[in-house]
């Protein structure tokens, strides 16, 4: 299959990180080098000012495509291959969302927490884990706290500010690493 990926303006997508299928990227987001994106079955589309850090995927899943919407972040070593995923998300290291899933807006899924196939996040919900005295894990759901929106908030335009094209910050993806081109493109690299 060949790739075809869309890099919007703005946009920092290391070429070192894994884009295969059918890839959207919208404006200001930042994928690190070891990030994936794998639309092998259907299209991936993300909105505008996602990150994606390194060993973070996101994958469409049985031929369903998969629909991002803005201001989300996918820490180091999460998987999502939700079928949509809303804006303003938070998904921590190990965190997961299998097959068909669907994440509402302002989210927070927590370390080791794995959203069920086919399962309805609803909005401003926080979902972690907690261990027992007995070693047992209880996911736990939650109401979003202003807190946690604010936190998630300052992540992400700490990302953007330090990441982005043009940036002072001695980490800017630029100057470590060659970046994708901002232009439609399609790419047959990856196998």
């Amino acid at each position: 299959m060949t790739d075809d990926v869309q890099v919007a303006a703005g946009a920092a997508v290391c070429a070192e990180a894994t884009l295969q299928g059918v890839v959207r990227i919208g404006q200001r987001c930042v994928v690190h080098p070891a990030g994936e994106i794998r639309a092998r079955a259907a299209p991936v589309t993300l909105g505008d000012r996602n990150v994606l850090e390194d060993r973070a995927v996101l994958e469409s899943a049985a031929g369903e495509p998969m629909t991002v919407g803005s201001d989300n972040l996918f820490e180091s070593g999460c998987v999502v291959r939700a079928r949509v995923v809303g804006s303003g998300n938070w998904f921590e290291p190990k965190a997961q969302a299998l097959e068909g899933s669907e994440i509402g807006d302002n989210c927070l899924i927590g370390s080791g927490v794995v959203v069920a196939a086919g399962e309805r996040v609803p909005d401003n919900s926080v979902l972690v884990c907690v261990q027992d005295a007995r070693g047992r894990l209880t996911r736990i759901v939650r109401p979003q706290k202003d807190f946690l929106l604010r936190a998630r908030e300052a992540l992400v335009h700490k990302y953007l500010d330090a990441f982005l094209d043009g940036s002072k910050s001695a980490v800017a993806l630029e100057k470590h690493h060659r970046l994708l081109p901002v232009v439609s493109a399609s790419r047959s690299d990856h196998p």
